[in-house]
């Protein structure tokens, strides 16, 4: 047996060491110069990619990548926000500008930013631009960082004092910070979901998986109103514990509440590109795209993650793959090759409910605490982002 497995090991060696010779040879040309355009998880990605490979820039108007599956976590966990701001400069140096993108000219292939006079020139431009929505799921991009893990740290005082706590939104950001609220804070508070659907998350989990989510609901004493929608969401105070709320529902049901999370609404970061390319966007501003990634419409121009219309659930690891695709094109650039066509894995998805526990679905197959807290409720990512880009986590 020894000697079978000695066999093995070595025949191991081997194959990851050709690989690493196979990779160290995938580099851009010496003409290519690579721009992407918003440093979230695909725009990370494809530069943590590409670092070491050749001549590449990678723009964000933050100076750290915002790990916001953690973000729910941080709203809940003091001490736990310094955990989801991973700085770019350490991971890649000289190759990263923080600026805001205001121009795309395509005849001149440059970028312009913000206060500063001089573009940036292009051969392929990368747009990696994301989405926006309510704090605390996501946060802005107008202030530093110091300011941004602050906002969090102060948000837990406001889930600790809150008893009636209202999350609007019963997607998979209200169903994971009810989630957290619930966990963290055990028979203390009154957690209630509104959501405008009469499925939790997204149609695309079995019915197994929704049936978990409704026990899991039952156990953590989460109350989900469905096919509800809140009225008079303008006139509440948002993200500020406050007495004697009332939240009114589309059914005529009011709801007692001090407290009031929207975990809905995210809209995609499109300033950067709609001028140039607004003949190539669909309605949500969203990047038409054909099945290699590239802008239709556009020349040298490819679109990763939440700002294209590729037919795929938005994920965080979705992003990531359509960054590392965009990466082997690139490559396929540089060797003349042709472009090959992105080919999605299929539906997968974790779901913590709380740290610890929820379920997991891949293809129709659904497993529950054990595997959810494995793959991601136990510290949401955290470790293995901040390992993705080449740094260790602060304690």
């Amino acid at each position: 047996m020894a000697k079978y497995l000695g066999i093995a090991a070595g025949a191991g060696i081997v194959v990851y060491g050709y690989r690493r010779i196979i990779d160290a040879g995938k580099k851009l040309s010496s003409d290519q110069q690579v721009v992407i355009v918003g440093g979230g998880y695909a725009g990370a990605r494809l530069a943590k990619e590409l670092n070491g490979r050749g001549d590449f820039t990678l723009i964000d108007p933050k100076d750290a990548l915002h790990h916001n599956m953690a973000a729910l976590r941080a709203a809940i966990e003091p001490g736990f926000a310094k955990k989801t701001f991973i700085p770019y400069e350490p991971s890649f140096g000289e190759h990263f500008k923080q600026g805001k993108v205001i121009a795309i000219d395509m005849k001149k292939q440059e970028v312009s930013l913000e206060n500063d006079p001089t573009p940036i020139p292009y051969t392929q431009l990368i747009l990696a631009t994301g989405t926006s929505g309510p704090f605390p799921g996501k946060c802005r991009h107008d202030k530093p960082t110091s300011q941004l893990i602050q906002l969090y740290e102060n948000y837990t005082n406001e889930i600790k004092a809150a008893k009636k706590v209202v999350v609007v939104g019963g997607g998979a950001v209200g169903v994971e910070m009810a989630g957290e609220i619930a966990t963290d804070y055990p028979g203390q508070k009154e957690v209630t979901i509104v959501h405008n659907s009469d499925v939790a998350v997204s149609p695309k989990l079995v019915p197994k998986a929704q049936d978990m989510i409704t026990e899991k609901f039952k156990i953590k004493k989460i109350n989900m109103l469905y096919n509800e929608k809140v009225t008079n969401l303008s006139d509440l105070p948002i993200n500020k514990q406050t007495e004697g709320l009332k939240v009114k529902l589309s059914s005529g049901k009011v709801i007692d509440a001090d407290l009031v999370i929207p975990c809905f609404g995210l809209y995609v970061n499109s300033d950067a590109y709609k001028d140039a390319l607004g003949g190539s966007m669909n309605e949500r501003g969203q990047l038409k795209v054909n099945e290699n990634l590239e802008v239709v419409g556009a020349n040298n121009v490819f679109a990763i993650g939440d700002c294209n219309d590729y037919d795929e659930v938005k994920l965080a690891s979705v992003s990531q793959a359509q960054g590392s695709h965009v990466y082997k094109n690139l490559i396929n650039i540089a060797r003349r090759k042709p472009l090959e066509a992105y080919k999605p894995d299929g539906f997968r998805m974790a779901l913590p409910i709380g740290r610890d526990g929820g379920l997991t679905q891949s293809g129709t197959k659904v497993l529950g605490d054990f595997m959810a807290k494995f793959i991601k409720a136990k510290d949401v990512f955290v470790s293995m982002t901040w390992k993705e880009m080449g740094q260790k986590p602060p304690k």
